[in-house]
């Protein structure tokens, strides 16, 4: 059966779920009972609480809202871009350069007052045969102009980085906190009466008990 794709408003019901709740329908208009789409999601709840939490998120009122405005499950769930899918096209738009769209070349178009022969670049297409759907999807303009068409691609370096992110690549960022002139921070030991005074600034020590409850804290 062929696909469909989604409406504007199915389109919008969709994107206002959590991600746990995307990935819990598309398992659903798969053909997965609730139990099984909950945990093909992700779901960490074991036995029982998965088959809870499985009910909780199938009643949530914005997933049935988007699986109200789903008239086929089976004709409606290709249309939705799984993370394996999004994957594969954030990788053939990395890794897609320019050779792969076109053939470059140095040919003579005359010579010049010595005689010599006078070259100039110039580029083709390549043979439409020759070119993969994932080469053509990874073109984000094609312009025509005075100077001849135009080609642009897809920065590959964002698509790269989007990847990392997706996949986890980003190893933990570090922070360090300095004292004073970037030096390190230092400390003080304080005695019983200074602290006395520190947590009497603070409030504490009104009544003799109380001050003896905060210095006896560990």
């Amino acid at each position: 059966m062929a696909s469909k794709k989604l409406t504007a408003e199915q389109q919008q019901l969709f994107d206002a779920l959590t991600p746990l709740q995307k990935k819990f329908v598309t398992w659903l208009l798969k053909g997965k009972n609730q139990t099984e789409a909950y945990k093909k999601a992700g779901g960490k709840a074991k036995s029982d609480g998965a088959r809870k939490a499985a009910h909780s998120i199938a009643t949530n009122c914005d997933v049935q809202a988007f699986l109200n405005s789903v008239k086929d499950y089976e004709e409606i769930d290709e249309a939705i871009m799984s993370r394996n899918e999004a994957l594969k096209r954030l990788t053939s738009m990395g890794r897609t350069s320019l050779f792969d769209l076109a053939d470059f070349r140095n040919g003579v178009i005359g010579e010049d007052e010595n005689g010599n022969p006078v070259t100039q670049a110039s580029w083709s297409f390549k043979d439409s045969a020759l070119i993969t759907p994932e080469a053509i999807a990874a073109i984000s303009e094609l312009t025509t102009g005075p100077q001849g068409i135009k080609i642009k691609l897809h920065d590959p370096k964002a698509a790269i980085k989007q990847i990392g992110e997706m996949q986890g690549w980003e190893a933990p960022k570090k922070t360090e906190v300095s004292g004073p002139d970037g030096g390190p921070i230092l400390h003080e030991d304080l005695t019983d009466e200074q602290l006395k005074e520190a947590l009497e600034e603070l409030g504490y020590g009104r009544y003799k008990n109380q001050l003896e409850e905060k210095l006896d804290d560990p």
